[in-house]
Order: structure tokens, then C-alpha cells, then sequence
């Protein structure tokens, strides 16, 4: 997930959840380094689109030294894997954090699959347009690209404690998704391509944002959670969103740990990257939307990720927001680096 007015216009097509936040800039069609200022490499997009609001986190945790000179992000995970943080932070003024140990993601944009104007209706020729345009930046399969489509709904449940018996609309929008992720990949075959959210652990409920508040309620997620299997294995990798939308440290870590848990599910042998941002989510519409996460609830969050069996962190935020590398939440990225 940048400072924004929370009297934004929302979306005319809001129907994935309550938590809404302003959406961000494209990436210019010539970019062909990391090297580009992020100002340069971005367009202003007007709107806003929805992300669903997810988890919020546990006390803090154990402070270590903080190493301005630490390297590559790498834990290993098993023989060929290896944890590791992504950037696709928005920060005016932003440095290059590859030497810092955060690693290259490209974050594909709805205002990018469908320009100049968003319909519900894919388009083909403007995705498939984009997936060479992004192999033209010199994306490659080392660098994860993550499709951000908000608009269709994947969540079958009727309300909290009820799956909807008729799935027709929800598999309508699987099926566009499909669709799009399947143009993206003929045209960019050896890119490694995910959604951001949706072929992922449904979040809260649309529209309402409600979450799970008893066993049988998470009975009922997890089965809404089985039907997105076959679609599931159309991703290379799941993409979670883990924003923080309560100060219930305990909470956000043991919901990150259920969300992570299932995506590795639903999506055996796939890559788990959760997106965090480092500013609570705006959905809380009080006095701590959008201000900065301190470092000790930073830390768990970072800590409770890797040691979830998680692949990897996509960090994101910072639209239209210097940057200031004295916030909390970059010294615990430092110091959580320094440790792997």
C-alpha cells in the first residue's frame, strides 16, 4: 500500500471491501533501470481503488543492532529457496535500497491494463501490450510481477457465516482473471506472474470488511478459501495482502500467521510474498491512518512473516511521500535485515 486525503472520490467499481485508499501512479512505458527516480518513473493516476483490509499485530519485539551496511535479504528456506524483501515503494526521493538487500518487484497497475479508462470487460490487447512493455524494462524472472486487478470479487461466501450457493458471478470473475493472467503470461513466458490479493486468502467480507470471529466462521473462510484452488494454479506465486489496520499487535500476528498458512494451502509449492506497508492502512479513518508503524510493531511484523514460512515481503507505500529513512519502520528493516 502514501499520504492521501480520506475524502478522496471512491471508485465507481468498489465491491472487494470497506478498507479504501488512493491509488497510485503508473510506471512509464520507457523505464530500463532501477536507477530511475521514482518521480521519473511514474505518471499520476487520479482515483482510488479498494484494497481489502487484512491483519494488525502482537507486542513487540527484541531490538538488535541496527547495520547501515547490510546486504542481500536471504534466509534459506529450503534447498532452492531463499527469503527475500522486494521493493515497490512509492517514496519521492526514494534511493536505491538494492544495496540495502531489497530486490526489484514490478507492480502492474489496473490504469495499465486499461487504458485510458477501466471497464469491466478485460483488455486483451492492452494486456498483452503491457506484458511486452514490461519485458522491455528488462523484467525478468528473477523479478516477481504482480497484477493488480481489484475490481472482481473472488469471495463466495454470502455473509460471514454462509457460502453464497450460487458461485456463478464469482466464477464469472475468475474467469476474467484468468483470462488476463493468461494473456500476460503468452505474451511474457518466462516471467514469474501473480495477482496481488485475489488468488490469494480471501481478506474481510466485501463491501463490509467483517472478519472471522469464531471457529465456524473460519470454517466457512477456509471453504471459501478451497474454491479458488483451480485458479490458484494459473499463479506463480501468491501475494497476500498483510496491511495493518488495528494496533492488536497479538491479532495481526496470529491472523498473518493463519493468512500465510493458508495461502501455502491453497497454493502447495508456490511462493508466499504478503504485501506490508509501513503506514496503517486508512481504513481506520482516525487519527492513526496513514502515519508511520513504530519500529518495534514493524519488527514483528517483518519477524512473524519470515517465521511463517513465508517466501518473501513485498513492501509497499509512500505515494506522494518523501522519504525519510529516521522513521521507525526503516531502522527495524535495517536491523531485521542485518539478522538474515
Amino acid at each position: 500500500m502514501p499520504v492521501h486525503n480520506l475524502d478522496f472520490p471512491v471508485s465507481p467499481i468498489d465491491n472487494k471491501g470497506l478498507d479504501i485508499h488512493s491509488f497510485i501512479m503508473s510506471l512509464c512505458q520507457n523505464r530500463t533501470s532501477d536507477q530511475i527516480e521514482t518521480s521519473d518513473r511514474f505518471a499520476v493516476v487520479e482515483g482510488m481503488i479498494s484494497r481489502r483490509s487484512l491483519l494488525a499485530g502482537m507486542a513487540g519485539a527484541s531490538v538488535v543492532t541496527r547495520s547501515p551496511k547490510a546486504t542481500a535479504a536471504r534466509l534459506p528456506l529450503g534447498r532452492d529457496e531463499t527469503f527475500s524483501l522486494y521493493d515497490s515503494l512509492l517514496f519521492i526521493g526514494r534511493p536505491d535500497l538494492s544495496p540495502y538487500g531489497l530486490k526489484r518487484s514490478r507492480t502492474v497497475y489496473e490504469n495499465e491494463l486499461w487504458p485510458p479508462k477501466r471497464s469491466a470487460i478485460p483488455n486483451e490487447t492492452a494486456v498483452r501490450s503491457k506484458a511486452r512493455a514490461v519485458l522491455a524494462e528488462g523484467v525478468t524472472a528473477a523479478v516477481p510481477v504482480i497484477l493488480d486487478v481489484e475490481q472482481y470479487s473472488v469471495d463466495v461466501r454470502l455473509d460471514i457465516s454462509h457460502i453464497n450457493p450460487d458461485t456463478s458471478t464469482v466464477d464469472a470473475n475468475i474467469l476474467k482473471l484468468k483470462q488476463i493472467i493468461g494473456w500476460f503470461k503468452h505474451e511474457a513466458p518466462t516471467l514469474q506472474v501473480g495477482f496481488y490479493d485475489v488468488a490469494a486468502p480471501v481478506g474481510g467480507l466485501p463491501v463490509t470488511g467483517q472478519q472471522p470471529a469464531n471457529d465456524t466462521e473460519w470454517a466457512i473462510w477456509e471453504k471459501a478459501n478451497t474454491h479458488l484452488i483451480p485458479f490458484v494454479t494459473h499463479v506463480d506465486a501468491l501475494y497476500p495482502s498483510l496491511y495493518t489496520s488495528t494496533t492488536d499487535r497479538a491479532k495481526w500476528a496470529a491472523d498473518a500467521r493463519r493468512y500465510i498458512s493458508e495461502a501455502k494451502r491453497i497454493g502447495p509449492g508456490k511462493p508466499v510474498r504478503p504485501f506490508i506497508w509501513p503506514q496503517y492502512h486508512d481504513v481506520m479513518r482516525g487519527p492513526l491512518a496513514l502515519t508511520y508503524i513504530d519500529y518495534d510493531y514493524w519488527m514483528l511484523q517483518l519477524t512473524t512473516i519470515r517465521d511463517a514460512g513465508a517466501s518473501g515481503i513485498i513492501f509497499w507505500g509512500g505515494y506522494k511521500t518523501q522519504w525519510d529513512d529516521t522513521q521507525g519502520w526503516w531502522r527495524a528493516t535495517l536491523d531485521f535485515i542485518a539478522t538474515l
